[in-house]
């Protein structure tokens, strides 16, 4: 295969991936922590959705939102169910 092909083709797969986004968060200005805010939703009456679409519409990973949610259904939680939304993380002790 010639250099120029792998190199339309390396081009091509770039070109046509999302870049990826994150969460940013501002740096606490008191000498805390603690950055971010915790959340709280409603689940919709006569959801059809799982948890992890939930996860998903918040960027978080299923396992931290069934820690955050303990005995709420994984596959088809119940309408009116309020969830936590656990977006505040500890930052590590050190320079900032």
């Amino acid at each position: 295969m010639k250099l120029s092909t792998l190199f339309a083709a390396a081009f091509a797969i770039v070109g046509f991936c999302n870049t990826a986004s994150a969460v940013t968060y501002p740096l606490p200005t008191d000498g805390s922590r603690l950055i971010g805010q915790n959340q709280v939703i409603t689940i919709p009456e006569g959801n059809k959705q799982p948890l992890e679409y939930f996860a998903a519409e918040y960027q978080m990973g299923l396992s931290n939102m069934l820690e955050a949610n303990p005995g709420v259904d994984t596959f088809l939680p119940k309408g009116g169910t309020v969830l936590n939304i656990p977006q505040q993380l500890i930052l590590p002790d050190t320079v900032h």
